[in-house]
């Protein structure tokens, strides 16, 4: 669309800062969702046909024509349907692993192109990339397949299934139709930055009646796109100033110790707002639209809500510990690598005690590969998940060696600032970790590295030979037993 371009371009060069054209129509077309999702609601429950192809038309409408994804589209379109095909053909345990497969290879290919088109460009950028809502088109369908499988190992054997698998599993003669399936998958307030979800909440939102209810989605609905307009502003003001690719500069490189500590900290802040941005205002979206919706309460017949968030703010910037900051980001990816990656790959067993660690450490290597996998190929990604394994090593053998000294202890301020530190460090080696991801080359990345001394490796390899070879958790240990012992007399 010439006007909508023209329109974009004047909008980027005069108020925001010179952002490509291609974020500044994906925020309206996430805008236009919120327009389209009061018009989704006012379809009667009771016909849901209509909201299939309501949904599935919006998307077309607002990923083609505002954001002009029309090979993303085909891509897609025509991956939906080979999928679809795969699902209907294949039966057991095959046709999720087909699946899987099939969706992760065409992913690949439009992640590969992409590389090669910003590779041949002279600015190293592309404009109008669509492996974005493919990504969370893979999440969607692979889970879906995986869902259906559930519903037929249900018939045989329930009791292997997680509680998960069993509330999302899908029975045979349950299974979607195209237009159903096809509604799900082109769920226009999330098609492009998600979030994820199953087959079940979108057939519960499907046959949700939200009338009595439209003042509670509203209210959240709205909430939750000022939170996502906020850190909007946040990008456009702070962005040309705190930058990741500064890291690998001289200007950097010549910084004081601290000066480069709160500036790389900054950065992760500033790069993140961007994150927030586009999973805040689509979250909005999606739910006045009534996802989320989780059935009715059988005690007092209100209506329970999921929560749908792909990111729990608070956690990923005030938290205290690695784990809590891993948790709190990109929550419906880590559900679907948890639910459909790890625990797939783990023997069925019904207790946690008969599985070994060594299938455990099996698993989540697994697990580590698929994600790799599934982000793409800059080398700066293989970087940041690499590193970002060893860190969670390291942070959780401190945390299993501090916690018990600071619990027993009786000083509040002791307890402060090991929060504190905790909280210092959980977000330095958080944005050290994530550099190459955002630079995305090895020669960038290791340099972003250097200039800050490598300081989260050498702190990795210390904690390592501390507790692991020289026996520190030992000795720790040892005076907790002490503490208690003289605590007691």
């Amino acid at each position: 669309m010439l006007v909508l371009n023209k329109a974009l371009e004047w909008l980027s060069d005069n108020y925001l800062g010179g952002l490509p054209i291609d974020r500044i129509a994906t925020v309206v077309s996430v805008l236009l969702s919120y327009v389209l999702a009061h018009l989704f609601r006012r379809i009667p429950s009771t016909n849901p046909t209509a909201r299939h192809f309501f949904s599935i038309v919006s998307t077309v409408l607002l990923f083609g024509l505002v954001q002009e994804q029309y090979l993303g589209l085909m891509h897609l379109t025509v991956g939906s349907l080979v999928i679809y095909a795969l699902m209907r053909l294949l039966k057991g345990s095959l046709m999720p692993k087909v699946v899987f497969l099939v969706a992760m290879l065409h992913m690949s290919y439009s992640q590969l192109r992409r590389q090669w088109v910003e590779q041949a460009s002279e600015d190293k950028q592309v404009s109008f990339d669509y492996t974005g809502a493919q990504m969370i088109f893979v999440i969607k369908v692979t889970s879906l397949a995986f869902c259906i499988f559930d519903g037929q190992k249900a018939k045989e054997d329930a009791a292997s299934l997680s509680a998960y698998q069993r509330k999302n599993a899908i029975a045979a003669d349950n299974t979607p139709s195209l237009l159903e399936y096809l509604g799900y998958v082109f769920f226009f307030p999330g098609f492009a930055v998600g979030p994820s979800f199953e087959m079940s909440t979108y057939r519960r939102m499907i046959s949700f009646d939200s009338s009595a209810h439209r003042r509670q989605l509203n209210t959240n609905a709205y909430t939750t796109l000022l939170v996502g307009l906020f850190w909007m502003v946040v990008y456009i003001v702070y962005n040309p100033t705190f930058s990741f690719l500064h890291l690998a500069t001289t200007e950097f490189q010549h910084k004081g110790a601290i000066a480069k500590a709160v500036y790389l900290c900054t950065t992760g802040i500033v790069a993140r707002a961007a994150y927030y941005t586009a999973w805040k205002m689509s979250e909005g979206a999606c739910v006045l639209a009534g996802l989320g919706f989780d059935g009715f309460d059988e005690s007092d017949g209100s209506a329970r809500w999921m929560d749908i968030s792909n990111v729990h703010i608070g956690s990923v910037e005030l938290g205290t510990s690695i784990r809590e900051l891993i948790d709190g980001w990109n929550i419906g990816t880590n559900t679907w690598l948890r639910h459909h990656v790890y625990l797939r790959i783990m023997p069925s067993t019904q207790s946690a005690k008969h599985v070994s660690q060594s299938s455990s450490t099996a698993a989540t290597a697994m697990t580590f590969m698929v994600s790799a996998w599934w982000h793409g190929f800059y080398p700066g990604y293989y970087l940041t998940f690499v590193i970002a394994a060893f860190v969670s090593s390291a942070a959780r053998t401190l945390r299993r060696n501090l916690n018990p000294l600071v619990a027993q202890t009786k000083s509040d301020n002791v307890k402060l600032v090991y929060n504190f530190a905790g909280w210092v460090l959980s977000k330095y080696t958080l944005d050290f970790t994530v550099s190459p991801f955002m630079v995305l080359t090895l020669p960038l990345s290791v340099t972003a590295w250097r200039n800050n001394y490598f300081s989260v490796p050498i702190a990795v390899v210390v904690i390592h030979l501390a507790f692991n070879v020289l026996g520190a958790g030992h000795y720790l240990r040892r005076h907790l037993v002490g503490k208690q012992a003289s605590t007691k007399i």
